[in-house]
């Protein structure tokens, strides 16, 4: 029987956790999808993203046995190159289990998979160490999931512009494959890494099993109840959607769930809410993944107008659940006018998009069936798509990674 290769992945935050956003929602809808050609092992925290303690549950610092994989939860103090202890020992060097370096080395696995370019504990390390030959040169697959985009990248410009500057010096990302879930990512890493960038493009991969729904709630004309979902933080944009929404006039209502991230923006955006619209607008949470079918379809419209989404899990999930979406240009989902899903528009236009919510406002319900057909359309056409062919191949057929 052929063996299956065995895929070390890092990530920064994964399951039980969910706070942290669509990266978690990704590696596990491809574990859902890849696990019978692929062995998955995962290194991550051993705690959620915001949070003090632990998971409940889990073996620390040891592999743990999950549903199609294997996951290694790193304390957060034992994060480290190198330990002191290892500093005095040739055999700790072998045998702590206090530093990432001993953990991959200790490892059996056939090529690295990271998710994140920026994530110093669980991309940065890994690729200085391989750089080192600290670690075993095996192949490695960077997915950036996004943040080379040039609105994420407009957020802490000077710290990611010079990483970026200090990467191309001493070419780190020289001989590494990239992992892009679009044509449009892809341009990204090439603008900052050269056309000779070795990129492989397949779609993030959603969640094919989201619970079935009945869809109950009815739009009323005159009136529009507006959804935010997402992590509160300057690239959602969140403070772009309360200044577009004060200028509205007509009756709106919108509720914001998502873990805030970001207590100096959060109440940047509190502050920039007028008196006229302040009791139409409420603050519902952080709402975990698998309760996310009872939210979306309660809403007549999810704005989006984010500054960078290499996927966007959360607007797959709302034309899932027949929301339609008003978002920004900048993300991969460019039929949403296409298959009457909604729009999409760029952040400077900021008219286009007050006059397009003045205009659901006034629609019934005659007109907003059509658009929940438009959402489930949208999303037969996803499925359609080489999802699978393509994301097993991103593993395949690299160009040889040592130098």
């Amino acid at each position: 029987m052929h063996k299956k290769k065995v895929i070390l992945t890092f990530i920064g935050y994964y399951l039980p956790g969910y706070k942290s956003g669509g990266p978690v929602r990704t590696i596990s809808n491809m574990l859902d999808l890849l696990g019978k050609d692929y062995n998955f092992k995962i290194i991550t925290r051993d705690r959620d993203s915001l949070d003090s303690k632990p998971y409940e549950g889990i073996n620390i610092n040891q592999w743990n046995d999950a549903e199609k994989c294997k996951i290694y939860y790193l304390s957060k103090h034992k994060s480290f190159l190198f330990t002191r202890n290892q500093a005095q020992s040739t055999k700790n060097k072998l045998t702590n289990p206090q530093s990432l370096r001993t953990v991959i080395n200790n490892t059996e696995f056939d090529q690295y998979y990271l998710n994140s370019l920026f994530d110093f504990n669980f991309s940065v390390k890994v690729v200085l160490l391989w750089k080192l030959k600290l670690i075993p040169q095996k192949p490695i697959l960077l997915a950036p999931r996004g943040e080379l985009m040039e609105g994420a990248l407009s957020i802490k410009p000077f710290k990611k512009g010079l990483f970026l500057t200090f990467t191309k010096v001493l070419r780190l990302y020289k001989t590494i494959t990239w992992h892009a879930s679009s044509k449009y990512e892809e341009a990204e890493i090439k603008r900052e890494f050269g056309n000779v960038t070795k990129v492989k493009i397949a779609m993030d991969i959603p969640d094919f099993n989201l619970p079935k729904v009945e869809r109950t709630h009815k739009k009323e004309k005159g009136k529009l109840k507006i959804l935010f979902i997402s992590s509160i933080t300057p690239k959602k944009n969140l403070l772009f959607v309360i200044d577009t929404l004060n200028k509205v006039e007509g009756d709106f209502t919108l509720d914001i769930y998502g873990p805030v991230k970001d207590e100096k923006y959060w109440r940047k955006c509190l502050n920039s809410i007028s008196d006229r619209i302040k009791d139409r607008i409420t603050y519902k949470g952080v709402i975990p993944n698998d309760k996310i079918h009872t939210v979306y379809p309660n809403y007549d419209l999810f704005f989006f107008p984010t500054l960078g989404e290499n996927f966007g899990h959360v607007i797959y999930e709302s034309l899932y659940y027949g929301t339609p979406v008003l978002c920004s240009d900048q993300t991969p989902w460019d039929k949403l006018e296409e298959f009457g899903a909604g729009w999409h528009f760029k952040l400077d236009q900021q008219k286009s998009f007050v006059d397009k919510i003045e205009k659901l406002i006034g629609d019934d319900i005659k007109e907003f069936n059509d658009f929940i057909k438009g959402c489930f359309d949208y999303i037969s056409f996803i499925k359609s798509n080489n999802l699978l062919s393509n994301n097993i191949n991103i593993f395949y057929n690299f160009f040889e990674t040592s130098e």
